[in-house]
């Protein structure tokens, strides 16, 4: 530690003040003072739900407040937003004394806070007390030092969200452009989801799914009986990730009988479509162990398609748009085995549909090596800017290596 600094509990420099379990009967997203929830608080800025009733006034949390969530993965966060109220299960950092910064402290706390989450024993979900943060030993350099190294990490940081706001731009325009693509070829051709459709291309005619399928269905509703070490994998709708089935850790198993009971007709033209939940996830089938749950539908192509062509019209904004325009439900939507039947879509011949696929998939990878670039720029810049902190909180940040931080 560097000559000067001391490291002392936050108890000796603030208080804080946990927040107030308000009567959930008196909540609505209309009238009211809105209320600070955990899932607020990564945006700063004030939840949709609000609270109708009499509250007091030293609950009211205000722009530059500095708050805790509790619960989950512990971390503090400036309030950018209006006035709200402190909800349970989330606190404030107030009553600072002088020779403690606020802005100092809350630039260093996260990493305290994460020892803490790291270490925490749970049975669902980590908690972590107000006695727990006031217990923090945190580095308290001078006053005139504090102030010189929060005058330095906002520089910093400000440059590295301008750097972050950028990459995220570019991440955001590689994406749109693969989905622009896909949008331009199944649009453009005749794939309207109601109207007139536009004039087919030369040589592409309009099908129903349903014409272009020998079997359209859906995997089974209910559950299958669970084995540890079965061989067959239970998917839904989450396991299928852009042409293939994934199985995660929580994906259960089932044995051989099980299999039996529930198997369906698949084939090397099978594809695998959610429908429920998360819609357009798509897969193919290739002889993998599996029984399929309901919130996935599969369909065995004909000779007339390309698997590869329908996957990518799955995938395409045309698809997206036509599911959630038929769905069911108001907050897990449903497609219809018979609205999939009905979803139109436009083929050429079966080898332009494979040429069609070609330009894709360079266009998908080009499209991925993009993302994947500007994902490992975001990750530097997260690095860099853990790296900065490390440095000023371990005394490292001197005036004469300031210059490292740009």
């Amino acid at each position: 530690m560097k000559q000067g600094w001391e490291i002392k509990p936050l108890k000796e420099f603030l208080e804080v003040q946990n927040g107030y379990a308000f009567n959930s009967k008196l909540f609505n997203n209309t009238d009211g003072m809105p209320l600070i929830r955990i899932r607020d608080l990564k945006n700063g800025r004030n939840t949709k739900v609000k609270f109708v009733g009499k509250y007091d006034e030293k609950y009211v949390v205000t722009k530059g407040d500095f708050l805790i969530g509790m619960d989950g993965e512990f971390g503090c966060y400036e309030w950018i937003g209006d006035d709200a109220l402190l909800n349970q299960r989330v606190c404030r950092l107030q009553d600072f004394k002088n020779d403690l910064i606020p802005k100092f402290l809350f630039h260093g706390i996260n990493k305290y806070l994460k020892d803490i989450e790291d270490v925490t024993t749970y049975t669902t979900v980590k908690h972590i007390s107000s006695k727990q943060i006031k217990g923090i030993t945190f580095p308290i350099p001078p006053l005139d030092e504090q102030k010189r190294i929060v005058a330095k990490l906002d520089e910093c940081f400000e440059a590295i969200h301008i750097a972050r706001t950028n990459v995220e731009k570019n991440l955001s325009n590689a994406k749109e452009l693969f989905q622009s693509q896909l949008n331009q070829i199944f649009a453009s051709t005749g794939s309207a989801t109601d109207g007139d459709s536009p004039e087919l291309a030369e040589g592409w005619v309009e099908k129903k799914l349903g014409d272009i399928t020998t079997i359209l269905g859906d995997g089974l509703h209910g559950t299958p009986k669970y084995t540890i070490d079965g061989e067959y994998y239970f998917i839904n709708g989450n396991n299928l990730d852009n042409g293939k089935i994934i199985y995660k850790n929580r994906t259960k198993r089932a044995s051989f009988g099980e299999y039996e009971k529930y198997k369906k007709n698949l084939n090397d033209r099978t594809v695998f479509v959610s429908i429920n939940g998360t819609l357009g996830n798509v897969a193919f089938y290739n002889n993998e162990k599996v029984i399929l749950g309901k919130s996935a539908c599969y369909f065995n192509l004909t000779e007339q398609a390309d698997k590869n062509f329908i996957k990518y019209v799955i995938l395409s904004p045309y698809f997206i748009d036509y599911a959630h325009k038929v769905a069911t439900g108001a907050t897990i939507k449903n497609v219809s085995l018979k609205s999939m039947r009905e979803l139109k879509i436009n083929l050429p011949k079966i080898e332009e549909q494979k040429e069609i696929v070609i330009l894709l998939d360079t266009l998908q990878s080009q499209t991925q090596s993009l993302e994947s670039n500007y994902q490992q720029e975001l990750d530097a810049l997260d690095e860099l800017k853990k790296s900065i902190l490390q440095k000023a909180f371990s005394g490292e940040l001197t005036i004469e290596n300031e210059e490292k931080c740009d």
